[in-house]
């Protein structure tokens, strides 16, 4: 779907973005569809007590801005350039062009917006029902397998697996004295995740 989006811009707009500058926040009006192209995307959002909540990430090949885009509500999060990045930047111009040349693509959009609220569902599902280091070791194996040359930090595998920046530090610690992790600096290598994911069924 995505290819095919590239292959009907005529007149492409990229943007470059440094690590941590903003790309759209909370509450502003939608006016792109994003596209990554290079890099790595983060999307949260702001609690009512401020705390931020890490909700998940895009990478390369990957659309975001697409649900407050096509339902043209103000965007319910915040995005931010986790590494230096290259967006493709799609305006209403272009996308009703593309629709009315690709019908399909509204179809596709519809089912990766639906693939989404499943994944979200489920997500959320598996929260309840799982402890804090279950839940901290899911949230590291996914991101680490997701963009393993990013260097995660304690805060962001918190907000992701909504636990605390002091659980993470605990729980890594215990990970590494049992050998299933190394870290170096801010770098943490997983060892093996099967092995990483037993464990913390076995020791929860």
């Amino acid at each position: 779907m995505i290819k095919e989006i590239l292959n009907n811009i005529e007149r492409p707009i990229f943007r470059q973005y440094q690590k941590g500058q903003a790309i759209y926040r909370e509450l502003e009006a939608p006016q792109f569809l994003y596209i990554v192209e290079e890099g790595i995307i983060g999307l949260y959002y702001n609690s009512e007590n401020g705390k931020e909540s890490f909700l998940r990430v895009y990478g390369p090949g990957e659309i975001f801005g697409h649900r407050s885009y096509f339902l043209e509500e103000p965007y319910h999060a915040n995005s931010i350039s986790l590494t230096k990045s290259k967006l493709m930047l799609i305006d209403r111009k272009q996308c009703d062009k593309i629709c009315l040349q690709s019908p399909d693509l509204l179809k596709n959009m519809t089912k990766i917006l639906a693939r989404e609220l499943g994944n979200a569902e489920r997500r959320l599902a598996r929260m309840a029902d799982k402890s804090a280091k279950a839940r901290i070791v899911e949230a590291l194996v996914y991101l680490k397998l997701k963009h393993p040359e990013h260097h995660w930090t304690r805060k962001e595998v918190a907000d992701f697996a909504v636990s605390t920046f002091e659980s993470v530090t605990r729980i890594l610690k215990e990970l590494e004295l049992a050998g299933l992790i190394t870290k170096s600096g801010r770098s943490i290598e997983i060892i093996d995740e099967q092995k990483l994911l037993k464990y913390s069924i076995e020791n929860y």
